[in-house]
């Protein structure tokens, strides 16, 4: 198609076309930020009205409290921003042909007295309505909800719908149907590889400097990968412009504190946190020295550093538990695991459509266990170094479309030793790499409707493998109160969390190399939203996942094996499916506010070398399992209630018991062998525990505060944990160990 004639009435529109060019090169831009005077956080959806030589423009601003207007008519203009409680704003500006005005337009509080209402405000709104099984729990939800000793994000997360727990000594999530190493977590959008305190009773982050956490439970977008099943991500505080302030808290765990504020125009938030428990243990061990000394301790940090058009964060964290016993002159126990991490992230705005993401990090995790058993030393070293980079590119594309560009490239360290009696039997070490790179369509058809198409693909420098990833997430509006959600994806899992259940100080991790293909998932999920009013939300989904190369530890292997291939480490090649439906009632508003969930699923494995390859439920599969949290604020005091229902854990029974004797002398060889029954196959009496919370708001030495009273299993039932067996006493009956009995707790904390 030719653009203009060939002839010599060109030239006429030769000069238009230059005349176009040259308007539009020379057009007026104003744009500006409005944003709070003291804090200096934006004001989304600020009203923005321009009066002047033209006609009068209405705006309102994006999330980042920004606008921007073109082709604005050269003279005098005001700029009036109006927003609730706040005084309106008014500055005038001239307008210049070819000249580009950047303002920043801060607004003052102008509190209004009002009767009391609720606000709700969600920062993945977008990603909600989207979404299936996206869960979010803010900081305020998560102080709310009763824990033993203080808040705890992850454990929050069990009292979810297709979220459970191995036992009350775990903060493991099993989501789903799957383990706890099919979970990706993340801080601040940074890997951690064991974030556990307390053999898995508590997880390492710091409740008050927690903003909010957000769970994947299924489905999940193509920006994240490399696990088979879930993606928690915990986001931290972003700190505040404006006077420093700060919380301390005491519990009958811990002492914490965190202090945030503001440098110039940089905001900046600490804090720490750490047992007290050493002295009393001390005094313990001298009147019996198998008392352990035992604490646990957690740092982070962040710094923001805005710029004329982004920011810049920088953070760190770093978690370590210590563990020591000595059960006499010749046995002890010394055990040590952590976390620490360090990472940087730039955004920044490239023009009005665009945001540019660059990050970097470090994550680290190692554990170490030094053993003296009858004067005979162990030890165990196992550790995991991350280093990695990613980037990430997002615009809109006119009318409907958002399209996101990332790439990852990541390095990883493996080490796993293991000596015997000053022999090393075990020396691992090992390093690979893989990049990943994803393309992701966001597309609004229409007001109603919405289409994610993703596809990420992942190469695996360890055997020169490719994986390719795609995922997909339909939302439709089918009226004012009816939402109906799809999500599918494939998902691949190379790196081994080896879990001991109650007992995280000793998890391991082992890549699996190219002796075995990597772990493989399909998820399906569909779900169906109902909002009749804001105060409730009630919802339902179903999720179907196909497993592929799920992998076990070898649990015979012999203890003078020299391979360390993942085909000799590992049982390989099972495959797996889980399935089930999950409700959700949810009252969002008003005094008394919390929510009711149920699950009903199923999980299965198989594997051709164990349960003589017959199908059967590993332990986290749960049959029924309900969930009842609530909170009621009543004038200074502020009540909380969970309640927790669900199927007894599968375990393997013993089907018989037999003995030898040597036909020489008749004498017993051996009086109580076990055979075991199918594997899994009998059921622990079914779970329940009801905990209580009350808070009263106070003031002490002219500080606002809170004193919170808790009752962890206030009925205190010992729900069965596991079964042992006497293999000494033919005559002993299975012994079931009891999980933990009522808990009381008192805690106090004071703002600064």
């Amino acid at each position: 198609m030719r653009l203009m004639p060939q002839s010599g009435n060109s030239r006429p529109l030769l000069a238009l076309l230059l005349l176009l060019a040259f308007s539009e090169a020379s057009a007026s831009v104003l744009r500006g930020q409005v944003v709070d005077d003291e804090t200096g956080q934006p004001l989304s959806f600020t009203a923005v009205r321009l009066e002047g030589p033209g006609p009068v423009r209405d705006l309102l601003t994006g999330n980042a409290g920004r606008f921007s207007v073109r082709d604005l008519e050269p003279g005098r203009w005001s700029v009036l921003c109006t927003y609730l409680g706040y005084e309106d704003l008014e500055r005038t500006v001239d307008v210049q042909p070819g000249v580009e005005i950047d303002l920043e337009l801060r607004m003052v509080v102008d509190a209004i007295e009002l009767e009391t209402i609720d606000v709700v405000g969600d920062r993945n709104g977008s990603e909600r309505e989207l979404q299936t099984g996206l869960v979010e729990l803010d900081s305020e939800t998560l102080a709310r909800i009763p824990a033993i000793g203080e808040a705890d994000p992850i454990r929050a997360l069990q009292l979810l719908p297709g979220v459970q727990a191995a036992s009350d000594l775990s903060s493991g999530l099993y989501v789903r149907g799957g383990g706890p190493d099919q979970t990706l977590i993340l801080f601040d959008g940074v890997p951690v590889y064991n974030p556990t305190h307390a053999f898995g009773l508590f997880s390492s982050f710091h409740p008050d400097l927690i903003e909010d956490v957000t769970l994947y439970k299924g489905a999940y977008p193509a920006q994240y990968g490399g696990r088979l099943g879930a993606v928690l991500d915990v986001r931290s505080l972003e700190g505040e412009r404006g006077p420093t302030r700060g919380r301390i808290g005491v519990s009958t765990i811990a002492a914490r504190g965190f202090v945030e504020g503001s440098w110039g125009d940089r905001t900046w938030a600490l804090g720490g946190r750490r047992t007290y428990l050493e002295p009393l243990l001390s005094i313990l061990r001298n009147s019996d020295p198998a008392v352990p000394a035992y604490y646990f301790y957690d740092v982070n940090g962040k710094l923001r550093i805005p710029s004329s058009n982004g920011s810049t964060d920088l953070r760190f964290y770093f978690s370590q538990d210590q563990l020591d016993v000595n059960a006499d002159e010749n046995t002890s126990i010394d055990l040590g695991w952590g976390n620490f991490l360090v990472s940087g992230t730039h955004r920044r705005l490239l023009g009005e459509s665009a945001t540019a993401t660059v990050s970097a990090w470090y994550s680290r995790y190692r554990s170490d266990t030094d053993l003296s058993v009858f004067s005979t030393p162990v030890g165990i070293a196992n550790s995991l170094r991350d280093v990695s980079a990613e980037a990430t590119l997002s615009w809109a594309l006119p009318p409907r479309h958002r399209l996101t560009l990332g790439l990852t490239g990541s390095r990883y360290r493996f080490s796993y030793d293991e000596a015997f009696n000053l022999d090393e039997t075990v020396d691992f070490d090992a390093s690979a790499y893989d990049v990943a790179a994803y393309l992701e369509d966001t597309w609004r058809p229409d007001v109603s409707s919405t289409v994610r198409l993703g596809l990420r693909t992942r190469y695996l420098s360890d055997g020169d493998r490719v994986r390719w990833e795609p995922r997909l997430s339909i939302r439709q509006q089918l009226s004012d109160a009816w939402t109906a959600k799809l999500g599918s994806g494939i998902y691949h899992q190379v790196l081994q969390l080896v879990s001991t259940e109650g007992f995280s100080g000793t998890d391991f991790y082992l890549p699996i190399d190219e002796t075995v293909s990597p772990s493989r998932s399909i998820q399906f999920v569909a779900g169906l939203e109902w909002i009749p009013e804001p105060t409730w939300k009630l919802s339902a989904e179903g999720y179907y996942t196909d497993l592929e190369g799920v992998v076990l530890l070898d649990t015979e292997i012999p203890p003078d094996r020299e391979s360390t291939a993942a085909e000799d480490v590992f049982v390989t090649g099972g495959t797996g499916w889980a399935s089930g439906v999950e409700l959700f009632a949810e009252k969002r508003m008003g005094s008394l506010t919390g929510w009711i969930g149920y699950t009903l699923g199923w999980t299965r494995r198989t594997f051709d070398e164990i349960n003589l390859g017959e199908t059967f439920p590993p332990k986290y599969d749960r049959r029924h399992d309900l969930n009842v949290v609530a909170r009621w604020e009543r004038g200074t005091w502020e009540y909380g209630a969970t309640f927790v229902y669900g199927t007894g854990q599968a375990f393997t029974p013993a089907s018989a018991r037999y003995g030898a004797t040597n036909p020489a002398t008749g004498l017993p060889l051996n009086l109580g062998e076990l055979l075991p029954a199918s594997r899994n196959s009998a059921r622990l009496l079914p779970y329940h525990r009801m905990d209580l919370s009350a808070t009263r708001r106070i003031e002490l030495f002219g500080r606002t505060g809170r004193l919170s009273f808790t009752a962890f299993n206030v009925y205190s039932r010992r729900n069965d944990w596991f079964v042992t067996f006497d293999v000494e006493d033919p005559s002993a009956e299975p012994e079931i160990v009891e999980q933990l009995p009522i808990i009381p707790s008192i805690g106090l904390e004071l703002d600064f």
